[in-house]
């Protein structure tokens, strides 16, 4: 009897530990919704940015679509357009989640969501590789979570054996 109580028992904690595991996005889910805000930096230019984050096909994946309008400026009389797009993935074999972002100036990035500096209110994305860019170059995207309606995206750009220098700041509310 006492068997069949402990077979029993070790069936529902496992089944419930099967059943119960959570998203491999669950630490990344506070960036999930449309964001609008504004940008600085990025050449010292300002910036209105509308982005948005969706789960898609199934869950598998999450989809990143981000889109800012610069003002124009003496360098540039007509402003500047910069889209970006891409989806962040989850890699079993390797247990690590992997952004691969494409933008309208022809760079393909693949990122890889650094889990020693992230945390549940920070997402730091380092490259790993880097399409169409200045050889031994390298950027990193980090996300803040302000509150629940707010985040605060960064942009750094590091060239050969250089230390990284933030290219550009977003700050989003949900919309």
């Amino acid at each position: 009897m006492k068997t069949a109580i402990l077979i029993i028992i070790g069936s529902v904690v496992a089944f419930g530990q099967l059943w119960g595991q959570s998203s491999p996005f669950e630490t990344i889910e506070f960036i999930i919704g449309k964001w609008s805000g504004t940008g600085e930096g990025f050449g010292n230019e300002k910036s209105k940015i509308e982005s948005s984050y969706q789960f898609v096909m199934d869950g598998n994946y999450i989809e990143v679509m981000n889109e800012s309008k610069f003002e124009p400026t003496k360098q540039k009389p007509e402003g500047g357009h910069h889209v970006d797009k891409g989806f962040i993935s989850y890699d079993k074999s390797r247990k690590a989640i992997i952004f691969r972002q494409f933008n309208n100036e022809g760079y393909i990035n693949k990122y890889l969501l650094n889990e020693t500096l992230s945390n549940d209110s920070i997402l730091v994305f380092e490259t790993e590789m880097i399409e169409n860019f200045v050889d031994g170059g390298k950027t990193r995207w980090t996300i803040r979570k302000i509150s629940e309606e707010e985040i605060e995206t960064t942009f750094d750009v590091a060239f050969s054996d250089k230390e990284y220098t933030c290219f550009g700041t977003n700050y989003l509310k949900k919309k």
